[in-house]
């Protein structure tokens, strides 16, 4: 089978943020199983790396670029930096706050520069918030359907209860992090996971 690479996109981009501890701690979890699917590689996609305009520009409607894309089919250098690293990945797992019982703005921005490129390609939502974020994730979700994106084939809640202040302040409360744990919700992690996996697999019979 090819080489196909995850990629755990960081959706937060405030500072201080919390993002970062979680996607630690959904790595630590994650990357015992990598030895026994040689053929997939996790990386991390923090979107705060990838800074672009608010809206895209010109008359340039991304799903109705031609394909094969072009290396720069955008007229903003930094949309074509960004279309770059998301052809290199094959499947994500968008790691999101909820704010305002949606999306963080960023994450809408990032969807929208582009179209073919997140086209077909499977996906799990980890949400985090006061009470684990399910109503941002609900819309994420209906975004994807809209850019024609693949099979979500799994979503974990994490409630930072009242571990929410130390996140305001970018620190994972470790009794947060336990109750997690007691909740099995790493097992939802790794599930979600093999899902992915198996979605390649699928994909190749």
């Amino acid at each position: 089978m090819a080489q196909k690479t995850i990629a755990l996109v960081i959706c937060s981009i405030r500072s201080p943020r919390v993002g970062p501890s979680i996607a630690n701690w959904l790595t630590s979890l994650i990357t015992p199983r990598l030895s026994s699917t040689p053929h997939i590689k996790l990386t991390t996609l923090d979107l705060a790396d990838f800074p672009m305009p608010l809206s895209p520009s010109g008359r340039t409607i991304p799903a109705k670029l031609p394909v094969p894309l072009s290396t720069s089919p955008y007229s903003d250098p930094e949309v074509n930096t960004f279309s770059l690293a998301i052809r290199q990945i094959d499947a994500f797992i968008f790691l999101t706050p909820q704010y305002n019982w949606s999306i963080p703005g960023v994450v809408k921005v990032a969807f929208d520069h582009l179209f073919h490129e997140w086209k077909g390609k499977p996906m799990m939502v980890v949400s985090y918030g006061g009470h684990g974020g399910g109503k941002g994730a609900v819309h994420l979700k209906e975004v994807w359907k809209g850019l024609r994106g693949g099979e979500c084939v799994a979503g974990v809640e994490l409630a930072l209860g009242g571990g929410v202040g130390k996140a305001v302040e970018g620190v994972l409360d470790e009794g947060v992090r336990q109750t997690w744990e007691a909740a099995a919700k790493g097992d939802e992690i790794s599930e979600g996971w093999g899902k992915l996996v198996r979605a390649f697999e699928e994909e190749k019979s």
